[in-house]
């Protein structure tokens, strides 16, 4: 069977190595390189998604696992997943409700949660200041990070060496230029996909029913740096290599516009950095990624055939790099003609 992958994020890339070990031939054709996508800049933060929907939330666990037979079948070095898990906590009475309910929420899902003193929390992390905590600290043991830039040239070697063609510098401007040649096509090209099925139901840039835009800030390394995901009140802090970190506000990505100053967004995300981690003081900017998340309109995945166009798939998501092992597991298989329960509510169809 021959398989057109379009796009080379974490997505795409999984997706032809499953193929590609399946037996199909498979050729990838990528108009960004790899290392340039949305997928080698996530946040990289996995964990169980509870949007109080069962089908988001069992496909996320399953992810989780995806995660961890992805690496076990990759099998090289550098490590690019790092389950150390999750702090969080909040700095006033309102923030550690909403966190109280957060927890609660997890732990009706059978998903653990631990409530940490300070003290307990900064012998997990002892170069934290953990100013102002209001409540406990919550920390959330399964929840992983994951290095989307080490995680995409491994994969993607792999997929190589079990017999996938990788075209990068490939665009594919429509479908019917590729469609007579291969028995499946899949997109897999983020936002990108919108251009190749015109209506897919992506949200636009800045739409105020979900936040789209999203800016990423890698500081210089730092002399202690965090071991595990830190969501604290204003700033989420990731470790990245080499004992940078890679840092986002939420709230800054609400100010975001086309055109406008990523740089000076980006300064005061890192402005927020001493307060939570005082030894990162000196920290400087090293890298800034701004980029617009493929989010369908009512934030759930679309994974599947697209009506009316025969051996064409999708794939269309936020939380790529989260999701990508498992939705290129099942993509793979559903190409092959195993469709997936897992990813029965995901359909495009439901938007009909």
């Amino acid at each position: 069977m021959k398989v057109l992958v379009i796009g080379a994020g974490a997505i795409g890339a999984c997706a032809a190595l499953r193929l590609a070990e399946a037996g199909a031939a498979v050729t990838v054709m990528s108009r960004d390189e790899p290392l340039t996508t949305l997928s080698a800049h996530s946040f990289g933060w996995a964990n169980a998604i509870d949007e109080k929907n069962e089908a988001y939330h069992s496909l996320s666990i399953e992810a989780l696992e995806a995660q961890r037979r992805l690496v076990a079948d990759v099998g090289v070095a550098p490590r690019w997943l790092f389950e150390h898990g999750n702090l969080h906590w909040g700095d006033d009475e309102a923030s550690a409700a909403a966190q109280r309910d957060i927890a609660s929420g997890y732990r009706e899902l059978g998903y653990p949660v631990e409530e940490l003193t300070v003290a307990e929390a900064a012998a997990l992390e002892p170069g934290l200041a953990f100013a102002g905590v209001v409540g406990p600290v919550y920390f959330y043991p399964r929840d992983v990070h994951v290095l989307g830039d080490v995680l995409l040239p491994a994969v993607l070697d792999k997929a190589r060496a079990a017999g996938a063609r990788i075209l990068v510098g490939a665009e594919v401007s429509s479908l019917d230029e590729v469609r007579g040649s291969y028995d499946a096509v899949l997109c897999c090209a983020g936002r990108g996909n919108v251009d190749l099925l015109p209506g897919l139901p992506l949200l636009e840039p800045g739409a105020p029913e979900r936040l789209t835009r999203g800016l990423l800030v890698r500081t210089t390394p730092v002399a202690e740096p965090v071991t595990r995901i830190v969501h604290a009140p204003g700033l989420s802090i990731r470790p990245h290599t080499g004992g940078r970190l890679v840092l986002h506000c939420h709230d800054l990505d609400r100010t975001l516009t086309d055109g406008g100053d990523t740089g000076a967004v980006a300064q005061q995300v890192l402005s927020r950095l001493p307060a939570v981690l005082p030894s990162a003081a000196d920290a400087e900017v090293e890298h800034v990624f701004a980029g617009v998340r493929p989010m369908p309109r009512d934030g759930m995945s679309v994974v599947g055939p697209v009506p009316g166009q025969d051996g064409v798939y999708v794939i269309a998501t936020h939380s790529g790099l989260t999701l990508g092992p498992v939705l290129g597991e099942i993509a793979a298989r559903e190409a092959l003609g195993e469709p997936d329960p897992l990813v029965e509510q995901f359909r495009l169809t439901r938007f009909a």
